[in-house]
């Protein structure tokens, strides 16, 4: 795990001395890799590496060049069936140096070329300098577990690098990028390719690139399948037993560590399910990790314990005030950009206790986008019953009266009443148009209010966003497959690839293993939603190993009590970050005002709004320098 950056510049003209800028961009990586950094440089490039040692801890040093000095690697993230590419690549003469998964990786792309990517099981983001050929190569893998951000400026000059921080200071243009504003404002997180910079882009899950002087060209490598309506034929236990088999494989493959391993654990299906893999292939010892909340409409711990003790693990559980104020412009340093997620604060707590006793984290990641845990899968299901009642009805009566009940600060899981409003919210999204699944932070109307502008110019711009259904397909799997697509890079594995890369630690997620995900894909939907049952057919596969609470249990959230905190300590510190802020030109002050003074009142809960708003104006200022 590590931190990569780099620069081209083929005319010499951006007035920037390479390695002192490259130095520079690493330096600000230091964080993902404290254990040692890198520096190659060529005519009109240099590449930097900042290295987290995980496997082959004295060898594997980058930038690594292969034997003949053509190609320069810098590379972040795991390869993990290394040792089986390194075997295929021995049998066709190919001589190793080190023990790590670095120079497999090299060695395979020089070998197979682009199309080597396919033979890839692992998490990643690399770029490969061919000097011979003066190109810049780079992918991401194919969930988009690592970042690689891009951009170019002028004179031909092109950065990248896995933070978007470790790009300030070039010339690249940092204007903001007003669609992706509105993207940020509606759901909380910002979908690549965008950034909130006009000038800056984040190559996609899946994708490649090339660099050279004929200019840039993007790639997509893989698509994950769509079901396959011939799976209904096969037998559920032959199905459950397939899968058990698989996770227990992507397991096994993430356990190849040269340092101290753990897992977290929160209780619930998916980390359970890793951590009885982990058990079930004879890892002793097992250090698992959960954080702990005052508020117990949010807490989960009680959840963990009950597993730890069950599957016999060594169990840590963070506990005490997260101080999400004083952690604000943390997050905001790390993230790089506006980041709307507050489970982001728990996560990197979890993180830095996660850290005091080992160097990486097995952890559930992507359970509930492959295999439909999340609620709004079955209020999509429950949906397609309340339809038949005349629309007239539920939206003058039905919908109106639960718009007007108080819905309080609880966590949504406890409030019928939250609960209700984003069943008739997602109603009245789906019958205007299909497509619309996500709920909105801020509605177009919010929009008109909140940016000064017209209508027109909000929707003109959320359709230059706009990603377009692969086909027509079930409601339920259509939202599946954008949750894959946009929904889990773009906000969940960017969540704790930022919050566990600043405290120096490594995550994998075994769901995200590639036969994993397309072995979920393939699915009928009647294999993971059953009913009103989420998981289904993972609930089946993994009975005879866990205790029947985290099989029987609902998603519970990664949620933190933000409608208190912005009624006590959050509260002072919105008004001195946002309605004290100089800055007036990201939303109008006014009504951001208006928002903390309705909140106040315990009528509406704003705080998820709230939060959204303190965060783009605390990452405003740390931008800024202000």
């Amino acid at each position: 795990m590590c931190g990569i950056c780099g620069i081209i510049d083929y005319n010499h003209k951006s007035a920037i001395e390479l390695s002192s800028a490259v130095r520079c961009m690493a330096k600000r990586l230091a964080h993902r890799g404290p254990d040692a950094e890198g520096l190659w440089q060529g005519p009109g490039v240099a590449l930097g590496h900042r290295r987290l040692s995980i496997i082959d801890l004295a060898g594997s040093i980058q930038p690594m060049e292969d034997p003949t000095g053509r190609y320069i690697l810098v590379f972040n993230g795991e390869i993990y069936n290394y040792l089986e590419l390194r075997t295929d690549l021995e049998r066709r003469g190919v001589r190793f140096r080190t023990d790590g998964d670095t120079e497999v990786l090299l060695a395979a792309y020089i070998t197979y070329g682009p199309g080597g990517l396919d033979s890839l099981n692992g998490m990643f983001a690399f770029a490969v300098w061919d000097r011979q050929e003066q190109a810049l190569f780079a992918a991401r893998d194919r969930m988009g577990v690592k970042p690689l951000f891009f951009g170019q400026g002028p004179g031909g000059l092109m950065a990248f690098a896995s933070e978007l921080q470790s790009l300030r200071g070039l010339p690249l243009d940092f204007s903001i990028r007003q669609p992706a504003l509105i993207q940020y404002l509606r759901h909380g997180f910002i979908r690549s390719p965008d950034t909130i910079f006009q000038g800056v882009r984040e190559l996609r899950p899946a994708h490649f690139l090339r660099y050279s002087r004929q200019g840039l060209e993007v790639r997509p490598y893989w698509r994950p399948p769509l079901p396959d309506l011939g799976w209904k034929k096969r037998t559920e236990s032959e199905l459950a037993e397939e899968l058990h088999c698989l996770v227990r494989s992507a397991v096994h493959l993430r356990l190849r560590s040269d340092v101290p391993l753990g897992a977290f654990l929160s209780g619930g299906l998916d980390s359970s399910v890793i951590v009885a893999a982990m058990r079930d292939l004879g890892e002793t010892d097992i250090h698992s990790f959960a954080i702990g909340f005052e508020e117990t409409s949010f807490d989960e711990s009680p959840f963990a314990r009950q597993v730890a003790d069950y599957l016999g693990t060594v169990h840590h559980e963070g506990r005490g005030a997260l101080q999400a104020g004083d952690l604000l412009f943390d997050l905001v340093r790390h993230y790089g950009q506006p980041y709307g997620d507050s489970s982001a604060i728990p996560t990197w707590h979890l993180c830095r206790e996660t850290r005091r006793h080992v160097t990486v984290a097995l952890s559930g990641d992507g359970g509930d986008e492959l295999f439909c845990g999340y609620r709004r899968y079955v209020a999509r299901r429950l949906l397609a019953w309340y339809q038949k009642i005349p629309q007239p009805l539920r939206k003058r009566c039905l919908a109106a009266v639960i718009r007007r009940l108080p819905e309080g600060t609880v966590y949504y899981d406890h409030s019928l009443i939250k609960k209700l409003r984003l069943f008739v919210d997602l109603d009245q999204r789906v019958t205007k148009d299909p497509n619309d699944i996500y709920p909105a932070c801020f509605k177009t109307d919010d929009l008109v209010r909140l940016l000064d502008l017209e209508q027109r110019s909000i929707e003109s711009m959320d359709q230059e966003t706009e990603m377009p259904p692969d086909q027509e397909m079930d409601p339920i799997e259509f939202m599946m497959r954008s949750d894959i697509l946009h929904y889990l890079p773009d906000d969940i594995l960017t969540k704790v690839d930022r919050a566990s890369m600043a405290h120096s630690l490594e995550v994998r997620s075994p769901f995200m293993d590639y036969r994993v995900v397309e072995f979920a894909c393939h699915l009928p939907l009647c294999f993971k939603l059953r009913g009103l049952t989420t998981k289904y057919l993972l609930r089946k596969a993994f009975a005879k190993d866990l205790p029947s609470e985290p099989l029987k249990r609902q998603k519970h959230g990664f949620a933190v009590p933000l409608g208190d905190w912005f009624q006590g300590p959050l509260k002072a510190v919105y008004e001195d970050v946002v309605l004290s802020n100089p800055a007036s030109l990201l939303v109008n002050k006014d009504e951001a005002g208006r928002l903390l003074k309705e909140h106040q009142y315990g009528r509406t809960d704003h705080g998820h709004r709230l939060w959204l708003l303190l965060f783009l104006y605390a990452w405003y200022q740390w931008w800024q320098g202000i």
